[in-house]
C-alpha cells in the first residue's frame, strides 16, 4: 500500500471487506461508510490495473495572450489511482504562478529552450450541503455536518516538464508463426500488480517558458504541448488504432 497518502488505499491490493446483513442489525455511520468504500475500492482497483489512466476526452489547454494564464476545456480523465476526474465546464482563467515559471527557468539553466511548466489535473473532494446532526444525548445543542462529497478537480503547476508517456506495452515473442503464444501472454500478465504511485495527478500539458527583455517570464500562447499527456486506452481509442493499422497495411500493397 502507498504510504504517502491514506486515500491511495482505495486503489491498493487489499482484501475486500463488505457488509453482511441480517435482521436486527444496527446500521450506523461506519456501516454505511464500509458499504460505500467497498464499491469505490473495487471500481478504483479494477480501473487502475485493467484500464490504466489518462485523458479520456476533452481537457484541451489554452494559454491566454498575456502568457500568464490558462484555462482547461471540459472533459474526463482517469487519475493514476483509478478515479474519474470530471471537468464539467470550461474553467475560469487560472494564473500560472510566477514563482513556478521562474523556478522552471532556473531549473533549465543554460538550456533555456527546455524551460517548461507542467500542467496537471488532480482529483479533489469538497464537502458541502450542511444539515443538522442530531445528537444522541438529551440537551445537547444541535450541530451541523456536511451531507455530501463533491468529486471535483484542481489544476496544479510544476516547474519541470513532463516525461512523455511510454509507448504502448509490447509483449516480446507473443506472436509466433501467425499465432498467439498463450504461455508468453500468461507469463507477461503474471509479472505482478503495481502498487498505486505516490502522485495520482494526470499531466495535461507542458507550457514552454520564455523570458522577455525585462526579465519577466511568460508562457507563449502557441507553445502548449499536449502531446505529453497520457491517453486512456478506451474502446474508442483501441478501435481507432486498429482501423489505422488496417489502413496502413492496405496501403502497403
Amino acid at each position: 500500500m502507498n504510504g504517502h497518502d491514506p486515500r491511495a488505499r482505495t486503489a491498493a491490493l487489499d482484501t475486500p471487506l463488505r457488509n453482511r446483513y441480517f435482521h436486527g442489525r444496527l446500521m450506523n455511520v461506519p456501516t454505511f461508510e464500509l458499504e460505500t468504500e467497498f464499491f469505490l475500492r473495487r471500481s478504483h482497483l479494477f480501473t487502475r490495473l485493467a484500464m490504466g489512466y489518462g485523458v479520456v476526452c476533452g481537457l484541451d489547454v489554452a494559454v491566454a495572450g498575456d502568457g500568464g494564464r490558462i484555462r482547461v476545456d471540459p472533459g474526463l480523465a482517469v487519475d493514476r489511482w483509478g478515479r474519474q476526474v470530471v471537468v464539467p465546464a470550461r474553467s475560469e482563467w487560472l494564473d500560472i504562478p510566477r514563482d513556478v515559471m521562474e523556478s522552471a527557468v532556473e531549473r533549465a539553466g543554460s538550456c533555456r529552450e527546455d524551460a517548461a511548466v507542467q500542467v496537471l489535473l488532480c482529483y479533489h473532494e469538497c464537502v458541502g450541503d450542511p444539515v443538522p446532526a442530531y445528537p444522541g444525548d438529551c440537551g445537547d445543542p444541535y450541530a451541523c455536518e456536511p451531507s455530501t462529497v463533491r468529486e471535483r478537480y484542481r489544476v496544479e503547476f510544476r516547474d519541470k516538464p513532463a516525461r512523455k508517456p511510454p509507448p504502448w506495452p509490447r509483449v516480446p515473442g507473443l506472436v509466433r508463426d501467425g499465432r498467439v503464444d498463450h504461455e508468453v501472454l500468461a507469463r507477461w500478465v503474471s509479472r505482478g500488480c503495481p502498487q498505486p504511485p505516490a502522485d495520482s495527478c494526470v499531466t495535461l500539458a507542458d507550457l514552454k517558458v520564455e523570458v522577455d527583455d525585462k526579465g519577466v517570464p511568460h508562457c507563449p500562447a502557441d507553445r502548449a504541448d499536449i502531446a505529453v499527456r497520457p491517453v486512456m486506452a478506451t474502446n474508442t481509442v483501441l478501435t481507432g488504432l486498429l482501423v489505422a493499422l488496417l489502413d496502413q497495411s492496405q496501403s502497403d500493397y
